[in-house]
Formats: C-alpha cells, structure tokens, sequence
C-alpha cells in the first residue's frame, strides 16, 4: 500500500496511482483497464520483463550512459524511437524475420537511452504523433554490419 499520487491522503494499491476520487474528479474511468497509450499490452509488457530484453537493455544502455535528449542526465529508461507495437508491425510485415515474432521489439536502431523526464516527455509526444512513423526495419538495414576477421 502507499498513499495516493494526487495527494489526498488516501491508501491505494502500490500498482495504482491515483484513488478512485481523485480520479472521478480528472474524468479517469475507475474501471478502465491500465495499459500504455502506445501499444503495450500484456503481450509486451511480457516482453520487456524478458532476458532477452535485459540483455539488448545493457547494451543500450551502455551504448547511450547520457540521455540522447537532453544530454545531461544519466540513461535509465530504454525507450522504442518508434514505439514498439508498430515496429514489431512493421518488422513482420517486411518478412525479414520470419522466426521472430517480435524481432521489431529488439531491433537496436529502434532504441535510445533517456533520461526519466524526456521519456515522459517523448511519451506525451508519441501520443500526440501524426502520419507515418519511419521504417525501423529499413534503418536497421542501413545500419554497418560487423566484419568478421579470422
């Protein structure tokens, strides 16, 4: 339990973040059910609390110690440029890879290290996005491959 994020005082479960009051008076339905405006849903939400993710997570985060935004402050969030449901779309719809259900969700020309408050920020401009997102498959292609020496 915790207290209520709007500050009324009141006990919410630690997965909530208002109460049911404070969230009549915003206009929130109190039965709607929580999932990320830009696609994540239980199948994703799975994915990023994979290994696999971890792993691409470490080398991102590596790759990018400060936020690509703002440059100032420490990486802790690895975010999908193009958000994860429509890259995982387009990848499967190139049929590049046709093993990998949801190769478009680790593919690492999509991902950027931000800090906590530019990816609220880059949230709130995703919702907003209008027209056609790039292609994340074709700048993955783009991307220089490793060359192997023996």
């Amino acid at each position: 339990m915790k207290l209520c994020g709007k500050g009324c005082g009141s006990k919410i479960p630690d997965d909530a973040r208002c109460c049911d009051s404070c969230k009549a008076e915003r206009g929130i339905s109190t039965d709607a059910v929580k999932q990320h405006t830009t696609g994540y849903d239980a199948v994703l939400d799975g994915l990023r609390k994979g290994a696999r993710w971890q792993r691409v997570r470490d080398v991102i985060i590596k790759k990018f110690p400060m936020c690509c935004r703002c440059a100032t402050a420490l990486s802790e969030i690895v975010d999908h440029i193009v958000p994860a449901l429509i890259a995982i779309t387009q990848a499967q719809a190139s049929g590049r890879y046709p093993y990998d259900k949801y190769a478009g969700y680790y593919l690492k020309s999509n991902l950027q290290g931000l800090c906590r408050s530019c990816h609220w920020t880059k949230t709130n401009e995703d919702k907003a996005h209008v027209g056609e997102w790039p292609d994340v498959v074709a700048k993955e292609q783009a991307q220089p491959k490793k060359v192997w020496t023996f």
